[in-house]
């Protein structure tokens, strides 16, 4: 008995070695806890982003093209698709403002400078913000313009706006697709909405927006060469396009190849073919003053008159060229301020810098003033515009 018990206790020993040795079958892993769902560490969401942050972005943005600071006007200014240069009397003071208008960045005002006119003229940088009564074009955030956020069940399917503050910035209006909403300035409360169609509404497509005096003015144009201007009181009411003062034949005026203007807070222009005409509206009363351009005889025919404001300049005879060129294209588009004797015009196209002195009877220019360009070879170059 004690023999085989001992037999037994070997066997029992062997087979207990072997297995902590790893033999007859290998290593047994260990069981590995997987962690319930509520346990596992996840990522946390992105931040949403915030108007500041966007707000931060397009300032960064902005001083890539004008460096703050800056005392003079940029190059880049002179570039394709540069942001737009505007004039405004902002508290007496005269300013200057790049606007932008490149539809795949739409920054809005960049920079702005106070013009000074003791001695040669002078530029003194200020941050950029819009100019009161002026159009601004914006893309949305979502339902939001720069923080004014319209109903979702009128969010356009263009996501590019216009704003325009109107001249005391106590009022916003969002022109979107084919309704203007309007916001208080300070709360970005939303207050009320018009359409612009129907009797005495735009006709073709909105294209800008303009709040000056009780007048909100929407700027339409056809996919030709014409475009005009509708005027609309804050509370949507109609007043239909302005007009010539031709009493035989008052066509609606057009801003194709030349300008809306804002004069003051209750004075609005519009300029045609380069300022050929400026027609004056007062905002309050409805009166409206003509201006015309007295100009040297033309060596173009009717057709290629007609042909240069159709953007069809290629087969134009040289001397018609050089005429048309040379007394229209810097003022295509032209910003004006008034004086009591003079208007002052902010140029453009080849002459892009350049302030010019205007008789308000005959429109000729008196004298001219050169903004100063940040590059030395500003005066000699043609800028794109």
């Amino acid at each position: 008995m004690v023999q085989g018990s001992s037999k037994l206790k070997c066997v029992w020993l062997a087979t207990a070695l072997l297995a902590a040795c790893g033999g007859g079958g290998g290593e047994k892993k260990p069981d590995v806890k997987k962690p319930e769902d509520g346990n596992v560490k996840k990522d946390p969401p992105p931040k949403a982003e915030t108007e500041e942050d966007r707000m931060a972005k397009r300032a960064a943005a902005a001083q890539a093209i004008v460096p703050e600071g800056s005392s003079c006007l940029p190059a880049a200014l002179r570039e394709t698709g540069a942001p737009k240069l505007e004039l405004a009397d902002v508290g007496g003071q005269i300013v200057v403002c790049a606007t932008d208008i490149d539809t795949t960045r739409l920054l809005g005002p960049v920079a702005c400078w106070k013009v000074g006119l003791e001695g040669a003229p002078s530029l003194s940088y200020m941050s950029g913000s819009p100019l009161p009564g002026h159009s601004v074009p914006v893309r949305l955030d979502g339902a939001c313009a720069r923080g004014y956020c319209i109903p979702d069940d009128a969010k356009p399917s263009d996501p590019v706006v216009h704003m325009a503050w109107s001249m005391d910035s106590a009022k916003v209006a969002v022109l979107a697709g084919d309704n203007v909403h309007i916001f208080d300035s300070a709360s970005k409360a939303h207050e009320s909405t018009f359409g612009i169609r129907g009797d005495g509404g735009v006709t073709n497509d909105p294209i800008a927006i303009h709040w000056v005096g009780d007048g909100i003015f929407v700027e339409g144009a056809d996919q030709g060469p014409n475009s005009n201007v509708w005027v609309f009181k804050p509370d949507g009411t109609a007043g239909g396009p302005i007009k010539s003062m031709d009493k035989k034949d008052p066509k609606p005026l057009s801003t194709y190849g030349g300008s809306f203007v804002v004069i003051d807070k209750d004075v609005i222009a519009i300029s045609e073919q380069g300022f050929s005409t400026l027609t004056e509206y007062t905002v309050s009363t409805g009166s409206r003053t003509k201006h015309v351009r007295k100009l040297p005889k033309s060596p173009c025919k009717p057709t290629e008159t007609a042909d240069y404001w159709a953007g069809k300049t290629d087969a134009l005879p040289p001397k018609c060229a050089e005429y048309m060129t040379k007394n229209f294209a810097s003022l295509a588009g032209a910003d004006l301020l008034a004086g009591t004797k003079s208007f002052v015009v902010l140029l453009r196209g080849p002459r892009l810098g350049e302030i010019a002195v205007m008789d308000k009877k005959t429109l000729a220019e008196k004298s001219t003033l050169k903004l100063p360009w940040c590059d030395a070879a500003a005066d000699d170059a043609a800028p794109a515009e």
